[in-house]
Formats: structure tokens, C-alpha cells, sequence
């Protein structure tokens, strides 16, 4: 059986840092910053996006497949 822990976790890390992004920009701090939240976060999409097609984030709990 095939164990890993979440704490190296690429899901979990993934969840972690789009969370915190999303609760940036409800609290305006990029806006504040000089930044376009909207920009931010679709470049954080686009980076997560290309992750996941690369086959980085996958199941870690599957030592067979992806």
C-alpha cells in the first residue's frame, strides 16, 4: 500500500495557495497593492491548469496510475 502525507501533498499545497489567493483578493490587498485581482487570478488558474494537464497534480494515493 502506497502512503503518502498530505503535508506533501501537491493537491493539498495547490488547495492551500488558491485559497489564500481567493481570500486576498476578497480582502482587496492586491487592489491596495496596485494589482488587477482579476489578472492574479487567472494567472494562478492558467499556472494550475498547466499542472494538471502536465500530469503534475495527480493522485498520490494511486501508485499504479496518475
Amino acid at each position: 500500500m502506497n502512503t503518502q502525507s498530505r503535508w506533501k501533498s501537491y493537491y493539498l499545497w495547490a488547495a492551500i495557495i488558491a485559497q489564500i489567493i481567493t481570500i486576498l483578493q476578497l480582502g482587496n490587498v492586491f487592489q491596495s497593492l496596485g494589482l488587477d485581482a482579476g489578472l492574479v487570478g487567472d494567472i494562478v488558474a492558467g499556472v494550475l491548469q498547466l499542472l494538471v494537464l502536465l500530469g503534475i497534480l495527480n493522485n498520490p494515493t494511486d501508485s499504479k496510475d496518475w
